[in-house]
């Protein structure tokens, strides 16, 4: 089988102090292999933009398998 990149995103959870809860924001169309300063840099980006506390990422990653 070979591994073929498709496609990735980047999931941000804000707490939402108020309601208690996580707010979920998600950034589609990441690039393949992306590094955990990249995800730094992009998530301390978004949190100063948005005025929320950063809970914590997730990132997604979507590859195709084929014979």
């Amino acid at each position: 089988m070979q591994r073929e990149w498709n496609k990735g995103a980047i999931e941000l959870y804000f707490e939402d102090v108020e309601n208690e809860e996580f707010l979920r924001r998600s950034y589609p169309n990441t690039i393949e292999n992306v590094s955990p300063e990249q995800v730094e840099g992009f998530t301390a980006a978004i949190e100063s933009l948005s005025g929320l506390n950063l809970g914590h990422t997730v990132i997604v990653e979507e590859y195709k398998y084929t014979r």
